[in-house]
């Protein structure tokens, strides 16, 4: 029809604006684009949208990753912290163990020392008293058993040995027997 309006239409190539089959689908068209670029205009700032909040979000993630490896890492390191102080305060017990133990060694070492003079000491009395009395020197052996007896609380008769116990107390006998024989006479 449009072939027959403009062949009928006399003389002008251009066809008339009035035509309503021309301008109705002319009009709506760009309105419909101008709707369809602003649509896409929205979808798109939408889709940019969406892409920088999930960006955002993946940098929080990271960050709250991170924090909580740092978190983790503190945690492990109060742990190692507190298991250092059970271990410190095992050891401070123990050494307080090892001093008591080593007090008490040393206590008994100074013990074994003055036990070992005393014997020496007794000893040495002794064998002057054994050779006194084998010279029959019985004032010198009475002089030698008062030195010896001098100490009340720890006479020297206590550090000599079984055999040595023996023949002091054969030589005090001895002399205690003299001594009453003197003292009849």
């Amino acid at each position: 029809m449009k072939l027959e309006k403009r062949s009928s239409g006399g003389g002008g190539e251009n066809p008339s604006p009035e035509s309503p089959e021309d301008n109705a689908p002319v009009g709506k068209k760009p309105v419909v684009i101008y709707i369809l670029v602003l649509f896409l205009a929205a979808f798109l700032l939408m889709g940019m949208s969406l892409l920088m909040h999930q960006r955002s979000n993946t940098e929080a993630i990271g960050q709250l990753n991170d924090s909580i490896a740092a978190i983790k890492d503190a945690q492990t390191a109060t742990d190692r912290v507190i298991q250092l102080q059970e271990e410190l305060d095992e050891t401070r017990e123990l050494l307080a163990e090892f001093e008591d133990a080593a007090e008490t060694a040393r206590n008994q070492a100074s013990l074994a020392d003055y036990n070992l003079e005393r014997t020496q000491e007794a000893m040495d009395w002794f064998w002057q008293l054994d050779h006194y009395y084998l010279l029959q020197d019985m004032e010198m052996c009475a002089t030698i058993l008062d030195a010896m007896n001098q100490n009340k609380e720890s006479p020297m008769e206590e550090y000599l040995s079984s055999k040595a116990v023996e023949r002091y107390e054969e030589i005090c006998a001895a002399l205690q027997g003299q001594a009453d024989s003197e003292e009849s006479s």
